[in-house]
């Protein structure tokens, strides 16, 4: 037994010598600094910091929409008179003027006629008073009088001479006849829509014939050359953006630059999101009524920064660059503005090599190897 016993120290004994060997041996390996071969050292692009003015600028989406906008709805009924000029469709233009679409009003303009009619009448009735009475504006009344007609719109009334002329001229009827002449007329000429501004039909189909309502929308009519797009920015952002700063759409294919003008701005903030609504202005007749566009909104500029891609951004609070012993080292920096694809940082210095190369598992201390940098391929390029 006793033999037994020795046998199992022994061989514990022997098993710990062996651990600790094995133990030594893997931080001896740790310490070691690692030999590298020149000819297979990872390759790495760098950029030289140059720190300066840079623009801070947002990114926002938003939908066109025409600046002037009208919905046609009639305010009488009857049936559509055919335009012998253009039809009331959609993608029709019109000019400032133009009759957009008329209803038939034949039976309303007889009711028109027999108003103008009656205050005829009623001003013939009066005219032998007025030549006793009121000599001094017989004459105006009498030129009043030879010029109305049942035909076309009537006049304004001529001016009383006196108080006692006008109680006169109200209790024999003249001031009621001729307001109910000039209110029927205005509703006659509710039967002729006319173009208020030089623009184009974007909604519409009412066929020669068709039979209109009161109240019916028959369609819509836009200036095809005046547009908006509402867009929120962060509220934190508002004391930079001035009435009438220019903005510029970001076009699809970077060609053609549109350039527009912050005609308005909210003063409300939306408490979900913290933002405020703008609504920028643009002038040109290659937009489209609700086509969504990226616009470019300018904020100012931040001094002594640098601007990077966010993909070289570590964490949000470093960035990796070429040493002097042409080693990878990290540099904690500051970010100070984001937008879609960078950031403008702070806390590098002129001349710092900025390693802009994607090095798969980069750690700090790797050895590299410089081979060019960003400015010097583009300019072979």
């Amino acid at each position: 037994f006793m033999r037994k016993s020795l046998v199992s120290i022994g061989f514990g004994l022997l098993l710990l010598i062996v651990g600790i060997f094995v133990s030594n041996l893997i931080i001896d390996l740790n310490k070691t600094e690692p030999t590298y071969n020149n000819n297979s050292l990872t390759s790495v692009y760098v950029e030289v910091v140059k720190n300066g003015s840079n623009k801070i600028e947002i990114e926002r989406n938003g939908k066109l929409k025409s600046s002037n906008r009208i919905s046609i709805i009639s305010e009488v009924q009857g049936t559509k008179k055919k335009n012998r000029n253009k039809s009331f469709k959609e993608g029709v233009s019109f000019k400032k003027g133009e009759t957009l679409i008329e209803i038939n009003s034949s039976e309303f303009n007889s009711t028109v006629k027999q108003s103008r009619s009656e205050l005829k009448n009623l001003i013939a009735s009066v005219l032998p008073d007025i030549k006793i009475d009121y000599t001094e504006n017989f004459n105006d009344w009498k030129s009043y009088f030879d010029n109305l007609s049942v035909e076309n719109p009537i006049s304004k009334l001529p001016n009383s001479s006196s108080e006692k002329e006008n109680l006169f001229l109200v209790g024999r009827g003249i001031e009621s006849a001729y307001y109910k002449a000039k209110n029927l007329e205005e509703r006659l000429s509710k039967y002729k829509i006319k173009a208020p501004f030089d623009g184009i039909l974007v909604k519409g189909n009412i066929s020669e014939g068709a039979y209109i309502v009161p109240n019916q929308m028959l369609g819509e009519f836009i200036d095809p050359n005046n547009f908006e797009v509402g867009v929120s920015i962060p509220v934190n952002h508002i004391e930079k953006i001035k009435l009438n700063q220019s903005v510029s759409i970001i076009s699809n294919d970077n060609k053609n630059t549109i350039t527009g003008k912050i005609k308005r701005i909210n003063r409300k903030v939306d408490e979900m999101t913290q933002t405020i609504k703008i609504f920028i202005e643009f002038n040109n007749k290659n937009l489209f009524e609700g086509k969504f566009v990226e616009v470019k909104i300018p904020l100012g500029i931040i001094p002594n920064s640098q601007i990077i891609s966010r993909s070289l951004l570590i964490n949000d609070n470093y960035v990796f660059i070429a040493n002097e012993d042409n080693k990878i080292s990290k540099i904690n920096v500051t970010p100070l503005f984001y937008n879609k694809e960078n950031v403008i940082v702070s806390g590098l210095n002129d001349g710092t090599r900025l390693i802009t190369s994607n090095v798969s598992d980069i750690y700090e201390g790797m050895k590299i190897k410089v081979v060019q940098r960003w400015e010097e391929l583009s300019n072979i390029l």
